[in-house]
């Protein structure tokens, strides 16, 4: 099965190749899961002695492997010896631009099995989570904490993606005080306190992620120079800044919510304090882009969506923010600055 369409393949085998494409997504979660690219990371290795130290059937890895050739990330360099490409080197740990936790919660029941409900999200407009799951994907996270784990991991990681075009963009010297809203491990408040050695951080999360978040920060050496304060966004008690972050959290919400947090935000928000939202924004309904499948990720998966600049213009105009501006990454996410009117 060819997995990149070309002017040699016809519609129809185009067609069947997106059609199986999920084996494909299949096959790099489970290479990530198995950790086969870090056995892989020192060079090539034969699968039965990978079999033997994964404690897995040699003749399944082995088919596993192979099929790893076919998605791309693995290569044959005999019968049975297999190493990264370049491609697969993204799904080792602890490397710049790792994916492998964003390989392994995509492929994860919290994430699949609400995708295999799409049909009936289209039907009633509404996430399949509940359905799927039995709870809304944070009650799940709870009751997983391994799942959870993988998750913040991925979204740590996604953050490091984004968070060298932030500071690219923004310069935080004027700001004493940044705070990260919804801001898990901290990855991305890390990443701006390091480009800015005069700025302190509190990072703002659930209990149960602010607890992980302090060992985190610790692990960085940055604990001294971090405030972690407990709590929900759609509650009051959100701290003051002088600049807060919000990446990738309006998605996660429908209007009505991200109404109320962005109130919230503004009510606890020091007089001229800025918003930096770090996220997607549609550019247009016609234009193939992958904000569209990710508008659809956040219909299934927790009710949420993806926006327009009218669309978050129309959410910060309702909640008092004044938008200054709109910056494009080179990471396909945006930046809308806004000011508290």
């Amino acid at each position: 099965m060819k997995i990149i369409h070309d002017k040699d393949t016809s519609p129809t085998q185009q067609l069947h190749a997106s059609i199986m494409s999920f084996w494909i997504t299949q096959v790099i979660g489970t290479v990530a899961r198995l950790g086969i690219a870090d056995l892989l990371a020192g060079g090539a290795r034969d699968s039965d002695s990978l079999a033997a130290e994964l404690g897995v059937h040699p003749g399944a890895l082995f088919r596993l492997m192979r099929g790893g050739v076919t998605a791309g990330i693995l290569e044959a360099v005999s019968e049975r010896t297999f190493a990264l490409t370049p491609v697969g080197e993204g799904l080792r740990s602890n490397v710049p631009g790792s994916l492998r936790e964003l390989a392994i919660i995509q492929t994860d029941k919290s994430h699949w099995l609400p995708w295999g409900l799409l049909s009936e999200a289209v039907r009633t407009g509404r996430s399949t989570t509940q359905a799927a799951l039995g709870s809304d994907i944070w009650g799940h996270f709870a009751r997983h904490p391994d799942e959870a784990e993988h998750f913040a991991q991925a979204m740590g990681n996604l953050s490091g993606l984004v968070a060298s075009e932030l500071t690219h963009h923004i310069d935080f010297a004027p700001f004493a005080r940044v705070a990260d809203i919804g801001g898990s491990q901290g990855d991305l408040l890390a990443q701006v306190l390091r480009a800015h050695p005069s700025c302190r951080g509190i990072l703002f999360d659930l209990p149960r992620v602010a607890e992980g978040a302090k060992t985190a920060l610790e692990s960085r050496g940055l604990a001294s120079r971090v405030d972690v304060v407990a709590g929900s966004f759609f509650e009051p008690g959100m701290p003051a800044a002088d600049a807060y972050l919000l990446k990738h959290i309006l998605h996660d919400w429908d209007d009505d919510a991200s109404i109320t947090l962005l109130r919230q935000l503004h009510a606890a928000a020091p007089s001229g304090a800025r918003l930096f939202v770090v996220e997607f924004v549609i550019p247009d309904n016609r234009t193939p882009d992958a904000s569209h499948l990710m508008d659809l990720n956040m219909l299934v998966v927790a009710d949420g969506r993806e926006r327009t600049r009218d669309e978050f213009q129309a959410l910060l105009d309702a909640t008092s923010w004044k938008v200054e501006r709109i910056i494009p990454t080179r990471s396909g996410t945006s930046i809308i600055e806004a000011t508290k009117a």
